[in-house]
């Protein structure tokens, strides 16, 4: 098992958004840019659909898919990652990000993790855990 860690800077491009009907939550489509430094250096690009608006008193859920190319402790290659996350009225939630099943190439080919985010002060970080065949 080897663990990455760093930051990540991301730009969120908003790309379709529907108001809820009915009730309905508001849903979104968002282009993602996403750009690693430290054990993961590289750049990732993605879409998120999300429900919901997130802060304080709502409901809201969003999947995503990151296609991310660069390097992972020094090891040229790509591969995607799947995220879920959910946010309840009261402000719980959890987010479970993993590496798509089969889709490591270059050095990377192979690679099976998952990828913890924390924001702190406006920084985000990632320790990324994963296992590579030998």
């Amino acid at each position: 098992m080897h663990h990455a860690t760093g930051t990540f800077e991301v730009t969120v491009t908003p790309e379709a958004q529907a108001s809820g009907e009915g009730g309905a939550l508001p849903t979104s489509r968002m282009g993602l840019l996403k750009r690693f430094a430290g054990g993961i250096d590289g750049t990732a690009r993605g879409t998120m659909l999300a429900a919901g608006i997130p802060k304080a008193g709502n409901a809201a859920a969003y999947v995503a898919i990151d296609q991310f190319e660069g390097r992972v402790d020094g090891k040229a290659g790509g591969f995607a990652l799947l995220h879920r996350g959910t946010m309840t009225k009261a402000g719980g939630g959890e987010l479970t990000i993993i590496v798509a099943p089969d889709t490591g190439t270059g050095a990377l080919s192979g690679i099976e993790g998952t990828l913890a985010i924390t924001v702190e002060g406006g920084v985000h970080r990632y320790d990324f855990t994963y296992t590579l065949p030998e």
